[in-house]
């Protein structure tokens, strides 16, 4: 197993690749393209590089967007669609911001181009946004938002985990009707890591209204944390949750 980070996309993304009936020169070329994938589509979708398609689109003057940009907005459409509103990229100040989906959608990309390079199993771990390949399960560990050097939960997965909320980054979520911002933390586990990643942005941004789209959304499952450190969840995540007192003692995902 190799491990691997790159900083991309306004955070640090993480491989670990089964090197298997690989070389290492193989393993390093699959790497080396899908970290190559990552910043250009980080070039394509910043909202903070003016010259990035996403930046020119914002301000009126992208022209005819790339088969890339209307496959993020047709994604942004669906998600805006499953998760009744709440995750909404078009409803931000500046315009609109795909972010809350693209990262995940990114990694999924990188992920793909791995498995294309002829590796087997694989995770991708974007700034605690995780895939893997079919067919290989792992254990991730999540950060708790309130004890730094404590699991809030453990999930076991072979799709995606994907988790957002306001402890990493500030306040940084907006309620897309007025609201206040439910959680601190919200994790939503299973599916494509792209609509994992909306759907954690809503359950964040709502609680348990969303909670309940997801009890009734099949294939997925998911939790928030609110301020005063309460847990819920949908039942497919009973038996997540571990003592505060298990504290982080090796390398683990956030």
């Amino acid at each position: 197993m190799i491990a691997y980070t790159e900083e991309v996309m306004g955070t640090v993304v993480s491989f670990l690749v089964d090197t298997e009936d690989l070389s290492d020169d193989q393993v390093a070329r699959a790497i080396q393209r899908a970290c190559e994938e990552l910043h250009r589509l980080d070039n394509r979708f910043s909202t903070w590089k003016p010259e990035s398609e996403l930046s020119r689109h914002r301000a009126g003057d992208g022209g005819t967007p790339s088969e890339l940009m209307k496959e993020v907005i047709g994604l942004c459409e669906t998600a805006r669609d499953l998760t009744k509103g709440f995750f909404d990229p078009w409803s931000l100040e500046g315009g609109f911001d795909p972010t809350g989906l693209v990262k995940g959608w990114a990694a999924e990309r990188a992920l793909g181009i791995l498995r294309e390079e002829g590796v087997t199993a694989a995770l991708v771990n974007a700034g605690g946004d995780v895939c893997v390949l079919p067919g290989q399960g792992y254990t991730v560990g999540i950060q708790h938002p309130l004890v730094r050097e404590a699991f809030c939960a453990v999930v076991n997965t072979n799709s995606s985990v994907a988790t957002s909320g306001v402890y990493e980054r500030g306040d940084h979520l907006t309620h897309p009707f007025g609201g206040h911002v439910a959680a601190i933390s919200a994790t939503v586990v299973g599916g494509s890591l792209a609509m994992g990643d909306a759907w954690a942005t809503a359950l964040a941004v709502a609680g348990k209204e969303v909670l309940y789209l997801l009890e009734g959304t099949e294939g997925i499952e998911g939790f928030f944390i609110n301020s005063s450190g309460a847990m819920f969840s949908t039942s497919g995540m009973a038996g997540i949750t571990v003592d505060l007192a298990e504290r982080l003692t090796g390398p683990t995902l956030p």
